[in-house]
Parts: C-alpha cells; structure tokens; sequence
C-alpha cells in the first residue's frame, strides 16, 4: 500500500495486521508463519499456522510481518464484467472474496471491466474489499466492452490496496452517481440530494487516501463542479482547489476543469497515483507481482450467480404465460372438475412466483402482492372442493 509520507510508520503497523505471515511473539520469541483468517472472537484471530494447524491469537501480543512465507503459493481469480446491477451477484462476490481470502492467497486478483451502475451494490463490493484486512486486493482494470473502471466502478478500484491498468483503459466519470443525485434532489428537496452527493464524495475522497491517492482527484470524479489543480511545494505533488494555491506553491498542470467529470487515461492514472502499474495481460500483472509461477484459483462463483439468475427470468416468463392463459380458461365455461384442476395449477404457480420473489430480489417482483393473491386462490380452491364434496 503507498501512504502519505507522514503517516508511513503508522501505516506499516497496520498493515503488519493485514496480509501478515510470520508471527513473533513479542514475549517469548517464538515464531509461527501462517495466515489470518475472517473469524475472530473478542481479542482472539484465528490462524492458519503452518507449523500447527490453525490456532487462535491474541495479535495485540506478536508482531507480525507481511512477508509471504506462511501464504499458500496461488492467487485467487475473481471477475465483474459488465453493469453492477444485480443483488445476486453482489452476494457472490461478498461470499466468494471472503472465502478466497480466507484460502491464504498471495493476492486475490480482481479483474474488472464495468460503466457502473448502482450505488448501493458498489458500495457493499467496496466495503467487501476494505474489510477484506486478511489478504491483499489488487484491481486489475483489464479493458474489454465497458472500456474500464467508470461510475460506481471507480468506488470498487480505490477500495484496492493496489490498482493496475491495461492500455487504453479509462477511471472515472461518475455520471450515474451524479445524476441519481439530482433524481433525489427533485424526489426529496435540494437538502437531501446535496446530502446525498456529498456523502459519496466524502467516500471516495476517503477510499483514495486510504491508499495515498488523491482525494481531491476522486471528489472530481463524481462532482463536475470541481476543480483541480496540481502544484509543488518544494518536493511535494499536492492536488488542491485552485483558491487553495499559497504564493510558495508552483502551478504544474491542470486536472479538472469546472463542467465536466474527471476521466483518467491509463498514463494520467499513472501520473497521479491513481494507478500503481500497467499491464496488458493477467500474466503480465502476475510477473510485476512476483507471482508468476503461483497456481491460479480461477472464482466463477459471480458468473455463475448471473446464470442462475437467468435462469429464474426464464421460469419466470413461463410461469407468467402459464398464468395468463389459466385466467383466459377462467372466463369460459367448463366443468366443475376442470375448475378444481385449474385452480390447483394455478396455486401451484403462484407459489412458484412467491418463492421467486424471496430468492430473487433482482426479479422485482412484488412478494406481497403475490402472497395476498395465493391466499386469495387457496380459499376460493377449498371453498370449490367443499362444493364438489355437496354434490
């Protein structure tokens, strides 16, 4: 992780509590390699110790050093590719990175190519990343369709300890972010929706200095009235609102204009310490990480989650027919045997859609009113068996 210089031992400690792999015992002496693992209680940290299995450590009492010599030699693999849209897939790779970290890993390796899409879902991969303090993440902004990391995917960048970059492969251009903003601001008053704006703002800006980038630079992502000015005082890059610039400070180059978001090229990323590296491939990105020769974990568990979604669209859309065609049979004539069969069916479909609609939040559908309509079936299809039974 790059820190700013003044906060750099502070930094060092705390990282010696992240991706930590040689534990000593600050009163004995002893050594143990390993690995921290998700599940702690109280003071207590579960660890994978290669010399004794997995123990429980009170890791205010060793010192701990980031070494890689307890960490299995692999690297685990996850992938967002395209719109961040859907529940489901938000849930996978909270599950997955957990579990992948949880597999001592030099690294997990997240490649990502996404225009964005919902605050909410970003925001929770983003927390799933910074709460991730037992392995190191790095993004890989690899290109594809989507041409990078824009609008809520720069959230998910900036929660990386580290951040690489292929060619022609853009950061930035919060847009969606903006214009949900302005969404609430007529919903629910200028108050609110400037609250809401400033919120994500302030969490950008955070994720960048967590890791020694800009804040003012991701404030500009999201904020189009914003500018940005770089300047040097004396050996130092500061990025500062140009009202801010003192008399000692040396103008070096213009970021970000007021009327537009700021985008980062690959070089620009680069340039401001956006982007830690470029690579044009995985293997290439492996190699700069000294982890060319690690076994790959490739996680598909997000992909599959899509799929699975897919899947439940599809039975949706037969369902849906199903009923339709059950109400037209409704409306016609038949006997009292033919009412009970469709009844039935038709019980069993809506059932069907209620257990949809508590699995599948993405399908939006509406769990109540489903509810309230498969009871409203069930009465009328035992008042109809009582019928039958009278007869």
């Amino acid at each position: 992780m790059r820190k700013p210089a003044a906060i750099v031992m502070t930094a060092a400690f705390i990282i010696s509590f992240s991706f930590a792999d040689t534990f000593t015992n600050l009163q004995t002496g002893e050594v143990l390699h390993g690995y921290k693992l998700s599940k702690t209680e109280g003071p207590m940290t579960q660890v994978k110790i290669i010399e004794k299995e997995s123990v429980e450590l009170n890791l205010a009492q060793w010192r701990v050093e980031p070494d890689r010599k307890g960490r299995n030699n692999r690297v685990s693999v996850l992938t967002i590719d395209g719109p961040i849209i859907n529940e489901i897939e938000t849930e996978a790779f909270e599950n997955a990175l957990m579990r992948e970290a949880d597999n001592g890993p030099l690294f997990v390796l997240l490649e990502l190519d996404t225009p964005g899409g919902r605050i909410d879902l970003a925001q929770r991969i983003s927390a799933a990343i910074t709460n991730a303090d037992n392995v190191q993440v790095i993004v890989y902004v690899k290109g594809g369709a989507n041409g990078g990391a824009l609008s809520a995917g720069v959230a998910i960048s900036l929660s990386a300890d580290k951040i690489y970059m292929a060619d022609n492969t853009v950061m930035g251009a919060a847009t969606m972010i903006t214009g949900r903003a302005q969404t609430m601001k007529k919903a629910f008053g200028e108050e609110v929706g400037e609250k809401f704006d400033s919120a994500w703002r302030a969490r950008l800006a955070s994720l960048a200095e967590q890791n020694g980038r800009s804040g003012m630079l991701a404030k500009a992502m999201v904020d189009k009235d914003i500018e940005v000015i770089e300047v040097k005082n004396q050996d130092e890059r500061l990025f500062i609102d140009p009202v801010n610039i003192k008399p000692s400070y040396k103008p070096a180059k213009t970021w970000s204009k007021k009327g537009s978001l700021l985008t980062l090229t690959t070089e620009e990323a680069l340039n401001c310490g956006f982007a830690d590296g470029t690579a044009q491939s995985r293997e290439e990105l492996l190699r700069k990480e000294n982890a060319d020769n690690a076994q790959l974990d490739i996680n598909n568990d997000v992909q599959e989650a899509a799929y699975e979604l897919k899947r439940a669209e599809g039975q949706l859309e037969r369902i849906r027919k199903s009923v339709d065609l059950k109400i037209k049979k409704s409306q016609m004539p038949m006997y009292q045997a033919e009412a009970l069969k469709l009844m039935r069916d038709a019980r069993r479909e809506f059932a069907m859609l209620v257990g949809l609609a508590r699995k599948y939040p993405d399908l939006n559908l509406d769990q109540i009113m489903l509810e309230n309509e498969l009871n409203t079936i069930e009465a009328s299809y035992q008042q109809l068996k009582k019928e039958s039974r009278r007869r």
